[in-house]
């Protein structure tokens, strides 16, 4: 036999009248959004009992799944665990977390808004379905699963991170690279002004400590022929490695190469062969 009980006005359900009268409408709010989601209605039958912050009290209504959609909206996403337990559940834009609203076996909503909360998932990429850190593994139709058990064997986001800014770095080192290279292989217009530093003595008194040279004509292996503000001709050769301009002998060592022999200050002594010029060349190389 079934016995039926009702929450009475002045009773042992509720203890004294200020606290019935506390109780006698909603008792218990969700513990995300703050949502009611049991009441204690004077009259009615008795449910159940829940844990408040007035101790353990009676209950006659509980919110169901179905309500909730009529109020709040469809079920926008269900948070389960890595076993399928219950977590959250969102009505349209509110998110609850309290067990009398969890929809599962209602079928009021489909496997695209089941998230599975997996710290290996939020950790871990999937080397089963390449499902990076954060997201939800997918199974061969490219629909929402249950995270792989291998999940946690996959690069965690440390490592990905890691591998991404070395990724990175060099993919900014060779760009760097080529576009030192684009400059290098790039001959200076005819009319530049190019400018070499000198070398600074204990005497020196010069302003700026630079000189500047026009160029006339470009050869091969980065060298031009240019004038100096005194009118001197003289050959300059571009470092490959600075990209600077240093002053060379200019003498022809080969149809191609200009000798590099001296230094600053330093006048060449080698004998050169004669008759030989430097040919010009259009590819700057």
């Amino acid at each position: 036999m079934m016995h039926v009980v009702a929450v009475r006005q002045h009773g042992a359900l509720l203890g004294s009248p200020r606290q019935d009268r506390a109780m006698s409408g909603e008792v218990l709010r969700d513990g995300w959004c703050g949502e009611p989601v049991a009441w204690a209605k004077v009259g009615d039958p008795v449910i159940g009992r829940e844990w408040t912050q007035h101790g353990s009290v009676a209950v006659t209504a509980r919110l169901s799944p179905f309500e909730a959609v009529g109020k709040y909206g469809p079920i926008t996403e269900l948070v389960v665990g890595r076993n399928g337990g219950f977590e959250s559940v969102t009505y349209g834009k509110t998110k609850f977390v309290s067990r009398f609203v969890d929809p599962r076996g209602t079928g009021l909503y489909d496997d695209t808004v089941v998230v599975v909360h997996d710290p290996a998932r939020d950790d871990y990429e999937c080397p089963v379905c390449q499902a990076a850190p954060g997201e939800q593994c997918v199974n061969k139709k490219k629909q929402p699963c249950g995270t792989h058990s291998k999940r946690s064997q996959g690069r965690s986001r440390w490592e990905i991170e890691r591998a991404d800014a070395a990724a990175r770095k060099a993919r900014e080192e060779a760009d760097a690279a080529q576009q030192w290279q684009r400059e290098m292989a790039t001959p200076p217009t005819l009319g530049a002004v190019l400018e070499v530093k000198r070398w600074m003595l204990a005497d020196d008194t010069a302003s700026d400590g630079v000189d500047r040279y026009t160029v006339e004509r470009t050869y091969a292996n980065r060298t031009v022929q240019a004038t100096e503000s005194s009118g001197e001709r003289v050959f300059l050769a571009r470092n490959e490695y600075t990209g600077g301009w240093h002053v060379i002998c200019g003498q022809p060592t080969s149809m191609r190469l200009p000798c590099r022999g001296g230094g600053a200050g330093v006048r060449c002594r080698v004998r050169h062969k004669p008759g030989l010029h430097l040919r010009e060349d259009s590819p700057w190389t």
